[in-house]
């Protein structure tokens, strides 16, 4: 900032301006109702508005009382005001998002102090972040930022000025309502895709549509947020008709692309990654590609955020598929164990108890220690599973499927079919109506092979040779990808059959 600049700073920002500003931790504060209140929260020692007002003020104090409602309207103001002062110099913060948090931070002092009529620092700021937004392509801002230079060198009658901004402006907002495009038509897919998450032909026509609409204009965009919402729809694509090869080509290309690139996001190379290993799954590629990935993943993402309890879910996974079930245990154990595990909800949630209860079953197969089992997953209960599990359950062709077929088996190896309330009938009926179509094939003859299991004549020659040929549908197919991280089956039909019969 140049001295002229820092002048205009100094003058509109002045000591008898600014009062103390609001935050946490404010000196002098330690005992303060704020501070209670922070601490409260923090500590779980309130959880509604009813709690905190008893807590703070005495147990006849109302939520709606003038005192409560001040309190916390301080209380948010001053949280509101210090996430301006967070410390990104934490291990937590990467340098993109460093540069993020700093240039959105600049971007609103900018316009403050143009509110103030302090226009040369704030043309300043925005000039060097502008640098800052350029480099790491954050392009909305970018083109937010070039957009007000634009104006402002107007104003003043730089005419050069005034033209290169204007020039930067055009390019960034092609490049944010190309960017914008792609995730729109993301958006419409997934929306309807997590809920259904079977493969379905009308999911592939739509993301046909878009992807062949979005390929063409991809050198114009050429951001990673374009290559990259353009690579999920094309995987939804083929995924949805559970073509797994296409899919996996299009992971692998959207991932060379953005390794190459240092502004590319954590996220965005951890979600082609995830996508990658699922299809190496399902193809049953165990020679160590996989493993390659996963490393990636853990290697640029913090123990217990989000993706790190997603990437130990597919590592889980793809144990489970290579037969290292050991392994796939102790994953569990170091998953469950971190203290940000019960914090998991939703779909997620449902999915780390499914994986539970298969790895029970594994106990009651042979093939782990239930000891070991039971000490790590606790008491195998289904009905309590059953109960917990919320999302998965609506997803009647999908990966209801695994939840549905847990207590047959369960029951089957347990030798307690006949005395628990699941009947061949019932499973015939359940086949008929959700698993008889093209996508449900493995899983229809399974259960057949469940049934015949169940009637004691999967041994008999009559029965002989309906088995086999379910064996040979179990052999052609692969398993189905529901959603586009995970399959319907928690471990291969075939392997549990295997195990089942030996």
């Amino acid at each position: 900032m140049d001295f002229d600049a820092l002048k205009d700073l100094v003058k509109t920002i002045t000591r008898n301006k600014v009062k103390q500003i609001e935050v946490l931790g404010n000196p002098g504060e330690d005992g303060s109702m704020v501070e209670a209140f922070y601490d409260a929260i923090s500590k779980d020692k309130v959880t509604s508005d009813e709690d905190a007002a008893k807590f703070l003020y005495g147990k006849n104090e109302s939520p709606k009382s003038q005192a409560y409602l001040r309190l916390k309207g301080r209380l948010e103001r001053n949280l509101i005001n210090t996430a301006f002062f967070v410390d990104v110099n934490q291990p937590m913060f990467n340098e993109r998002t460093k540069a993020y948090y700093n240039c959105y931070r600049d971007f609103a002092a900018a316009n403050i102090l143009f509110a103030r009529e302090a226009t040369r620092p704030g043309i300043d700021i925005l000039e060097h972040l502008l640098e800052q937004t350029i480099k790491y392509e954050f392009t909305e801002l970018t083109a937010e930022v070039a957009s007000r230079l634009r104006r402002e060198y107007s104003r003043v009658g730089s005419v050069a000025l005034h033209e290169r901004y204007a020039k930067i402006h055009r390019e960034y907002e092609d490049k944010r309502r190309f960017e914008m495009l792609a995730l729109e038509y993301f958006e419409n897919l997934i929306n309807y895709y997590i809920v259904r998450r079977s493969p379905n032909e009308e999911i592939h026509q739509l993301a046909s549509t878009y992807y062949d609409e979005l390929q063409p204009l991809a050198d114009k965009a050429d951001t990673c947020q374009y290559h990259f919402h353009s690579a999920q729809i094309g995987i939804i694509k083929y995924l949805s008709i559970n073509d797994c090869g296409a899919a996996l080509k299009i992971c692998n290309d959207v991932l060379a692309l953005l390794r190459k690139r240092s502004n590319a996001s954590r996220g965005a190379l951890i979600g082609a990654s995830f996508q990658k290993i699922a299809c190496l799954i399902q193809l049953r590629v165990f020679d160590g590609e996989a493993e390659e990935a996963i490393e990636f993943c853990l290697s640029i993402e913090e123990e217990g955020n989000f993706n790190w309890f997603r990437t130990h879910e597919l590592y889980i996974h793809y144990c489970l598929f290579a037969k290292r079930y050991d392994e796939a245990l102790s994953l569990f154990e170091k998953a469950s164990t971190q203290p940000k595990f019960e914090s998991l909800s939703g779909a997620v949630r449902d999915n780390w108890q499914l994986y539970g209860g298969y790895i029970h079953l594994l106990a009651a197969l042979g093939v782990l220690p239930q000891d070991k089992v039971e000490k790590v997953v606790g008491t195998f209960r289904y009905a309590k599973l059953s109960n917990e599990i919320e999302v998965l359950t609506k997803d009647k062709q999908g990966m209801n499927i695994p939840l549905v077929l847990l207590p047959v088996i369960y029951n089957l190896v347990k030798g307690t079919f006949d005395a628990s309330d699941i009947s061949p009938e019932s499973l015939e009926k359940y086949r008929k109506r959700y698993l008889d179509n093209d996508m449900n094939r493995r899983s229809a003859a399974f259960l057949n092979m469940l049934i015949a299991y169940a009637k004691r004549d999967y041994q008999s020659a009559s029965a002989e040779k309906k088995i086999k040929k379910e064996l040979e549908i179990l052999e052609k197919e692969q398993p189905l990808v529901a959603g586009q991280t995970y399959a319907v089956e928690i471990i291969p039909y075939e392997d549990i059959w295997a195990m089942m019969t030996a």
